[in-house]
Parts: C-alpha cells; structure tokens; sequence
C-alpha cells in the first residue's frame, strides 16, 4: 500500500458520513482536454476516487464508451499518461488514484516496468479487470499494491475468497458482462444486497450504473459506486466550452445519491 493510506481514509470518511464512496472513471486523452483539469473539477464535485484508464497499443476495453475513449486517445505514449498521474497527485494530494489495468497493459508495459511507474507516479492502488491472467492478483499485492480485483458476476466462490484474501482495500463487482449497459435499478439492488451478505471485504459495484437513480439503489449494499462510461458520455457529449461544468453538474447528482440513512447495517470493513 501507499505510505499514505488514502484508499483507507476515504473509506473511513464514507462511512463516518453514512455514504458509499463514489468513484468516477476518466480514461487518459489528449493533452487538449485538460485531464488534470478535469480531474480537479470532478473531485471538487464530490468524487472520492479517480480511477484512471491507461491507453498502451494492444489495449482495447470492450465497453463501447471506454473503449471509444481508448481509440481516441491513439497514439499517447504511455510516459505521458505516467506524467498525467504525477501531476494529478501534485494536483490532488488527498485523493485515491487506481489506474486501470488489463492484461494488455501489463502485456504491453510489462509487471515491473507497470509497478514501477505507478508507484513512482503516486497510484494508490490497481483495478485489475482479470486479476488471475499471469498472476497479476498475487503481483500487486506482493509490490505493496492495493490490487483492487474486478470480480465479473460469473466468478466462482473460490476466485471472490482468493481476490478478497489478496485485496488489500476492495474488490470490484461486475453487475453485467461489460461497462456501459443500462442497468435496471431494482435487479440492481438485489444483486447488490446479495453480494453484501455473501462478501468477507468491502467492495465496489460497477458497470451500468449511470444514474442517480442507479447510485441510490446501489449506495446501501456496497462501499463504493463506480460510474464510468456516463462520466466519459458527459464528455464526449459536451462542448469543450461547457465540457467542465458539465462534468461537475453530473458529479455533484451522483455524490448526492451516494448517502444512505444511518439505519442501513454497516458496509463490511476490511
């Protein structure tokens, strides 16, 4: 883990405050739209926790959002996206950063040169979207790393007992087969609570949810939401004039939704 416990503080804030984190998804793009500024302007909305994706050759998300966010940013070399992520930390000291890794990215960097330069660059953890694909899981987590392990609604008892021994902070629970469906809020919660009476650590749920709506139904059952495709959505749809303001109107509802009433039986703690 980080000398500084970030993923642990936001975590402890959330709970003390009666919400789910909230987590917003931003994929690395072109130097023309201000992802440090961007950033900035969706923590200052009320996101908790940046998760970062990481642009490399043979990278291609299957979502048809992120993956778009991918292809446009064609071309950036990975030395810039590490040098977008030092200056998000020099920007946004207390906040948690996790770039997004799949087995492309480590494929294309390589482990150490990809453990390297995210701790160099002040990542507070990893989303490994296949954690056991060449035991990326167990890598991480033995790099000091908080893994953050993408479980997928298919996964097995034994994989979510491993990835749960291994996370340090989290997991990650898939709701569909891929980001940037459309969720349906009331199967959505059920699945939500049944993972919570199932899981031995805190998690996060994603892929789908882009309402408030989708947040509320969510924020009970689990210590974090996810929203990643309807943040890059907001973007793309956006002027560059009101791409900023925007992103933060989108933000602020989402965060809104994120509280839960103190009642509500508290979120496992790791």
């Amino acid at each position: 883990m980080a000398p500084v416990d970030r993923l642990g503080r936001a975590l402890r804030t959330a709970r003390e405050e009666h919400r789910a984190l909230l987590v917003v998804y931003l994929t690395h793009a072109p130097a023309s739209c201000s992802p440090v500024d961007l950033a900035r302007a969706a923590v200052e909305a009320g996101a908790d926790v940046l998760e970062l994706g990481i642009p490399t050759p043979s990278t291609r998300p299957r979502g048809e959002e992120v993956g778009a966010s991918f292809r446009r940013a064609a071309g950036t070399a990975p030395e810039r996206s590490w040098e977008t992520l030092r200056r998000l930390r020099e920007a946004l000291p207390h906040t948690p950063l996790l770039p997004l890794v799949y087995p492309e990215t480590s494929g294309d960097l390589g482990w150490d040169a990809l453990l390297g330069e995210a701790t160099a660059a002040g990542a507070d953890g990893l989303v490994l979207t296949r954690p056991w694909h060449d035991d990326g899981l167990e890598r991480v987590a033995a790099a000091g790393v908080s893994a953050v392990p993408v479980l997928p609604a298919t996964a097995d008892p034994d994989e979510v007992a491993r990835a749960e021994e291994a996370a340090a902070h989290l997991t990650y629970r898939a709701l569909s087969d891929r980001t940037g469906g459309r969720l349906d809020p009331r199967a959505a919660r059920r699945r939500a609570r049944e993972l919570a009476r199932g899981a031995s650590a805190p998690f996060l749920v994603g892929f789908g949810v882009s309402t408030p709506r989708d947040v509320a139904a969510l924020a009970p059952h689990a210590a974090g939401v996810v929203v990643g495709s309807e943040a890059i959505r907001v973007l793309r749809t956006a002027s560059p004039r009101t791409r900023e303001q925007e992103l933060r109107a989108a933000v602020r509802a989402w965060r809104e939704a994120t509280h839960r009433p103190p009642a509500d039986p508290p979120v496992k703690e790791r």
